[in-house]
């Protein structure tokens, strides 16, 4: 509340600075009178105000943990989760594998013998010396090759050329060009010293693996004739060639195929006379540890509901923050309880709720999983309950079409305690719409206060004005009467 000082208070300051008038702080005393018009009411409001402020703040943090409890249905819901998969080499030196897409892969054992590993075609680039088919390397990039004249060189791959048209006849032009055109011929080109002193080179052209990607590089190759290139083949292309579980032969382009077993990506390393088994796994342990996380979360929320609408504990001012809306609290409370008993809308062979795999009521309202009864549920009945969790799909939404499983159906009904537009929010606005309320209604209060403090001040300052004057008229007749008494008393 604002503090002022007016005329009236400055002048009772200096009146009793100067001992004058009646003496009284008639501004502490219009404050204090003031105050004890209208505390009580602005105490009263200041309170519900506290009250209100809280609410909001206990309404946040129980959507939270009923946001919570969705979100560990989200981890039930879609069928390619509920599995933890693996995938392992027996001999990683041989083969690497690793998941390209975890929820293509099945569980299985693969064999592989690696006959033939796939192979890029490489040829050497060299130049004639004019003395018959003697060759050397290139001296350096700038190096005038056929007089400098340009040459039209092209590339060939599995039938189309691809011309390098009007190349600079340099080791550095023939490099560029090749470069230029490797997207579409998959052939590069660089400079490759082969000796281990000395800057000579040849130009290595390199294409990409697999019999398909082979090449023929033309140019002018004429024996006899000085600075006229010369290609040496130095390593055909071939395609990788392995058996699979004993089907021979199965040919692929590259080392590493994402085809040869559904969803998992493997690199052939070397060529091998013996097998090398690769392993995919499905653990069903990861479907216990989402549903005890949601059991967790669930049986979160209903202690926290507790403490929200328990007692108020001094220093915590969440403790009892909702205690006033304790019908609400009960009213989500119940929504809780019902999405766990919900029927599932893709019941399969008896399981159609939580209960039919395990998940039992406990004290309290809380939950839990009866491990023995859900073992047994799972050896046999995996399937069953993922249909029943999942409706054997991935992905839904609470608008899909789809016929939806029990994760997806709960999620859909937390979302109306949640939602923008849900128990919730609506209730978490009502509070904070009480708090504006409440801070303008003081603003009003701390306005007429100020005022019945301002028409006190006027009438203090009144009486002191009627004091000083009969405190100055006694002063007056008392020195009369003493100017008498000396005068009589001289005679």
């Amino acid at each position: 509340m604002a503090i002022t000082t007016n005329n009236n208070e400055i002048g009772g300051k200096i009146t009793r600075a100067l001992n004058a008038g009646s003496g009284v702080d008639i501004h502490d005393l219009a404050k204090t009178l003031a105050e004890s018009e209208m505390l009580t009411t602005i105490n009263t409001v200041t309170a519900k105000k506290e009250a209100s402020s809280v609410s909001v703040s206990g309404f946040g943090v129980l959507k939270a943990s009923v946001s919570a409890v969705s979100n560990s249905f989200t981890a039930l819901k879609d069928r390619d989760q509920l599995l933890t998969k693996g995938v392992s080499s027996q001999n990683s030196d041989r083969v690497e594998a690793v998941f390209s897409s975890e929820a293509s892969a099945r569980a299985g054992t693969t064999k592989f013998k690696v006959n033939a590993l796939a192979r890029a075609e490489t040829n050497l680039l060299k130049r004639f010396t004019g003395s018959g088919t003697d060759t050397e390397e290139f001296t350096s990039l700038t190096q005038q090759l056929n007089s400098g004249s340009t040459i039209n060189y092209s590339i060939t791959v599995g039938g189309t050329t691809t011309a390098l048209n009007n190349t600079v006849d340099t080791p550095q032009g023939l490099i560029d060009a090749v470069n230029a055109v490797t997207s579409t011929t998959g052939v590069r080109a660089r400079a490759l010293t082969t000796q281990a002193s000395g800057s000579a080179f040849s130009i290595l052209l390199e294409g990409k693996t697999g019999l398909a990607n082979a090449f023929a590089f033309s140019g002018h190759q004429t024996a006899n004739t000085a600075n006229q290139i010369s290609l040496v083949h130095e390593r055909y292309a071939a395609d990788l060639d392995v058996d699979v579980n004993n089907v021979e032969n199965v040919k692929r382009s590259t080392n590493s195929p994402s085809d040869l077993i559904d969803g998992v990506q493997l690199t052939f390393k070397v060529q091998t006379e013996t097998s090398t088994n690769i392993v995919v796994t499905e653990n069903t342990a990861g479907l216990e540890a989402k549903l005890n996380t949601m059991i967790d979360s669930y049986n979160s929320f209903m202690q926290l509901a507790d403490y929200l609408t328990g007692e108020k504990i001094d220093g915590d001012e969440t403790a009892g923050s909702l205690s006033g809306d304790k019908a609400t609290v009960q009213m989500i409370e119940q929504k809780l309880r019902d999405s766990i008993r919900i029927t599932s809308s893709t019941p399969s062979n008896g399981f159609s709720t939580l209960a039919s795999i395990g998940i039992d009521s406990a004290v309290g309202g809380k939950i839990s999983l009866n491990k023995t009864r859900y073992a047994e549920a799972l050896k046999t009945n995996f399937t069953d309950i993922r249909t029943m969790l999942t409706a054997d799909t991935n992905d839904q939404i609470a608008a899909d079409s789809r016929v939806k499983g029990l994760a997806q159906d709960v999620i859909n009904l937390l979302e109306t305690v949640v939602a923008d537009t849900g128990l919730i929010k609506t209730q978490e606005d009502a509070a904070a719409a009480e708090v504006l309320r409440h801070e303008e209604r003081l603003l009003q209060l701390e306005e007429r206060m100020e005022g019945i403090k301002a028409r006190y001040l006027k009438q203090f300052a009144a009486m002191e004005s009627l004091v000083q004057k009969s405190k100055n008229t006694g002063e007056y007749l008392t020195g009369q009467f003493k100017a008498m008494e000396n005068m009589y008393s001289n005679k």
